[in-house]
């Protein structure tokens, strides 16, 4: 599917609706328009990171700048169970057999990352940890975006965010110029912006090994354990 830069949708506006703003103002209100929508054409980033300390004895990781959605933190080892009535030794090979098992997988999804599941929470650009880890794996999602830094639009995210900067425009000017066919006007764009918001947010396809994916899902007989890590993107 091709892709546009974001001010496409200001030129868009412009020529559809005869919208005059400038660009600080747009790229607010287009924002919005977008984040309203909620597409988000990602781009997926894995690294290994080792854990600092803080003044407080606090283990943490500093993210990337880039970083929007985070989608998994695992420690450097697989999940196996630590505590038991075997011997130690027991206990360590269960470690080495869940190693070998995650050693063989192939073929698994981008979303799928190895390792056991770990306690964390985010404290603006910075990533604070529950226990000590020599390294981390961070799986998260970067939006793709233009050479202006804006996202990368698709033509029916287009279509729905120029009608929605022309609403607020006419809605704005009905508030101060207190006039019912302006008001009614923006009523109009509003349903319209409605429509085109829903279009927006409908793939406009789904590929066979996406149909797949989905199908796994809804027919997995696989399921939670309490205390164990749970992947279900396999």
């Amino acid at each position: 599917m091709r892709k546009y830069p974001f001010h496409t949708a200001y030129t868009q506006a412009r020529e559809l609706y005869g919208l005059e703003l400038n660009p600080d103002e747009f790229e607010t209100v287009g924002l919005i328009g977008w984040d309203r929508i909620g597409n988000r054409d990602y781009k997926l980033y894995k690294f290994v990171v080792e854990p600092q300390e803080d003044s407080i004895g606090q283990w943490y990781v500093d993210l990337p700048c880039n970083l929007d959605v985070i989608e998994a933190v695992t420690a450097e080892y697989e999940d196996y169970q630590k505590t038991s009535n075997q011997s130690v030794a027991g206990e360590i090979q269960t470690g080495f057999i869940e190693d070998y098992i995650e050693s063989r997988k192939f073929n698994t999804n981008p979303l799928y990352t190895r390792g056991k599941f770990i306690k964390y929470w985010q404290e603006g650009n910075r990533l604070k940890l529950a226990d000590r880890f020599a390294h981390v794996n961070i799986l998260y999602k970067g939006v793709v975006t233009d050479d202006d830094g804006l996202p990368l639009l698709n033509e029916k995210e287009l279509d729905a965010i120029a009608v929605f900067c022309a609403y607020t425009s006419t809605f704005k000017a009905a508030l101060v110029t207190k006039d019912a066919a302006t008001m009614q006007l923006s009523q109009i764009l509003e349903l319209k912006w409605k429509s085109l918001c829903s279009q927006a947010r409908v793939p406009s396809n789904i590929s066979q090994n996406e149909m797949d994916e989905i199908l796994n899902v809804s027919t997995s007989w696989d399921r939670k354990r309490f205390g164990r890590s749970y992947k279900p993107i396999k």
